[in-house]
């Protein structure tokens, strides 16, 4: 779908409409319940390549697990969302195991400062408010996809915030196969 520049929400919603009608023709539109069926809840990348892939090479369907994206999976210093999500997802909705999936081929480990930093000028983004923080720090960028892994495993594993008695995998996907690559697991 490519709109030129216009802004897609008019074909959404024009979209919708129909998926909406073909759902309801084959009765799929029924209520699902709102916790993961199998416990577990995925924390990965918000890369477009990996929309879908993930739970399908996992085995997971619509409605059997979490699903939580960043950019570069990864937990930043002092930005404690991701792991506020995953706690409250073990606390309030029984999620059990926790498996954190980086990619091969991860933008966030390709992203140079200066660039995003010029990028965020261009677009409006005042220099003087990108020069208070660590920009490295605050956008997340990773340099290795399996060491990131291991950093966003082992911060969930020592955060006070997560149950002891929860599992925590990390694992690498291929963005093209499917393919997985065990990197942690948790015994």
């Amino acid at each position: 779908m490519n709109y030129g520049g216009k802004l897609m929400l008019n074909e959404i919603i024009k979209w919708n409409k129909e998926f909406v009608k073909k759902r309801k023709e084959k009765e799929l539109d029924r209520p699902t319940n709102s916790h993961a069926s199998k416990e577990a809840l995925i924390f990965t990348c918000m890369d477009t390549r990996l929309i879908g892939l993930v739970e399908e090479a996992m085995g997971f369907k619509r409605g059997e697990v979490k699903v939580l994206k960043n950019a570069g999976n990864s937990i930043r210093n002092n930005c404690d969302d991701v792991i506020r999500s995953v706690s409250l997802g073990t606390i309030m909705m029984g999620i059990k195991e926790v498996f954190i999936v980086g990619h091969k081929d991860c933008g966030m480990a390709k992203q140079d400062l200066d660039d995003i930093k010029n990028k965020m000028i261009e677009r409006g983004i005042p220099e003087e408010e990108i020069n208070k923080i660590d920009l490295k720090e605050w956008t997340g960028i990773i340099d290795n996809e399996s060491e990131n892994v291991k950093e966003v495993v082992n911060k969930l594993k020592n955060s006070p915030y997560i149950p002891k008695d929860v599992k925590i995998h990390g694992l690498v996907i291929d963005p093209n196969s499917g393919e997985l690559e065990v990197i942690v697991e948790d015994e």
